[in-house]
């Protein structure tokens, strides 16, 4: 998974490395759309904390698999150690047991807004009983769409070196996160450009959620070179069956794993239950030992030999991987939770390939992302006239 953390300063352009470049003692808040380098950002600049001498930092974000992803890029350099990146809700449980000794009331997995309240109450208290009024050298913040502004403020209450990143076209818990910079005073800073996605795949995200009034389009603000990183595609399969979308995703992964040597794909799919019907199909294939299915195999992790992972969409939010498949489509259609932002997601995670399947009707805002425009008319309405 390397490939996906910048190895050179070759390949930022000038807006990345002058926010690297800001003074450390800052707080900042950096927007951007995905495939702006939001991530690699805020890592480099946490390394950079660490490599000045301010060792004791703090990295969050609000997903396991994400954290997980995060870790994996750390590595290479080994300023940051993995377990300074977090998941909000894993340092939260430490944080109120250590200072109040009780257990955190939002379980992990848990959204509901209840518990979360709870937890946040928690987490104030504990912020009163800490024993220092500064806890961490400085506090890293991804994703920041998913918490709440309480989160945050308690969260960063705790250094006086802050980064917050996020997006809000990608937040699928109802937060307000983004919302911290004017609540707390932090310096904002906004990326415009991306260069991860490829123009084909920027159209269907387009398609499937516009850009808010004033707003720019991911494929107008497109930097993908097909030249270096090879002609994008966005295509949605029309399955029979489900089994006929599994052995069709097989099919066009052993073209992709012989077309991207060395680079991981990604498969996507709206339920956990999902994950399990993937990984029976996959387990009784030549890939077998190729595959991760995250949240079920106990070692499935970005750091490994693996160069497929299974995952749900929501842990999706986050990663990049050169190739994206989102199996069973049609399961969005019955799924509660934000359903277009979370596909908006999973399209967004795709670099250079994104291949969508179904068997059915998907959501219609799906269905149109792909459709190419055909003449149609009363002909076509009534074609015995």
């Amino acid at each position: 998974m390397n490939n996906n953390w910048w190895r050179s300063k070759k390949e930022m352009d000038q807006a990345q490395k002058d926010f690297i470049r800001l003074p450390v003692e800052g707080r900042y808040l950096l927007s951007g759309p995905p495939g702006s380098g939001k991530t690699n950002l805020l890592l480099l600049r946490a390394e950079v904390m660490v490599g000045s001498g301010e060792k004791d930092i703090l990295f969050i974000t609000f997903t396991r698999s994400l954290a997980d992803f995060i870790r994996s890029g750390a590595v290479a350099k080994g300023f940051v150690k993995p377990d300074q990146i977090r998941t909000f809700h894993s340092w939260a449980a430490e944080y109120v047991n250590l200072n109040l000794r009780q257990r955190l009331s939002w379980n992990d997995g848990e959204f509901g807004d209840d518990s979360r309240a709870q937890a946040l109450e928690q987490l104030i208290a504990a912020n009163a009983e800490r024993q220092s009024e500064k806890m961490y050298s400085a506090i890293f913040v991804d994703e920041a769409q998913d918490l709440s502004v309480g989160e945050l403020t308690a969260l960063l209450e705790l250094s006086d070196k802050v980064c917050v990143c996020g997006d809000d076209r990608q937040g699928i818990y109802h937060q307000d996160g983004m919302e911290i910079a004017d609540r707390i005073g932090l310096d904002s800073h906004k990326l415009t450009k991306h260069f991860r996605i490829g123009q084909e795949i920027a159209k269907v995200a387009d398609k499937l959620m516009p850009p808010p009034r004033g707003g720019q389009l991911l494929e107008s603000s497109c930097n993908y070179d097909p030249a270096l990183q090879g002609a994008s595609s966005a295509i949605l399969h029309t399955c029979d069956t489900r089994q006929h979308q599994l052995t069709e995703m097989h099919r066009i992964i052993n073209i992709q794993l012989d077309a991207f040597p060395g680079e991981a794909l990604g498969i996507f799919c709206p339920t956990q239950e999902d994950r399990l019907e993937i990984k029976e199909y996959f387990s009784k294939t030549e890939l077998a030992s190729r595959i991760s299915t995250h949240g079920v195999d106990q070692d499935a992790t970005f750091a490994s030999d693996s160069i497929i992972h299974i995952m749900t969409l929501h842990a999706s939010k986050g990663t990049e991987f050169r190739c994206v498949h989102i199996f069973g489509a049609e399961g969005l259609r019955r799924y509660p939770l934000r359903r277009t932002t979370l596909s908006y997601t999973g399209v967004t995670r795709a670099k250079t390939a994104l291949n969508v399947y179904k068997t059915g009707d998907t959501t219609p805002k799906m269905e149109s992302a792909f459709a190419t425009p055909v003449l149609f008319g009363l002909d076509n309405l009534f074609p015995d006239d």
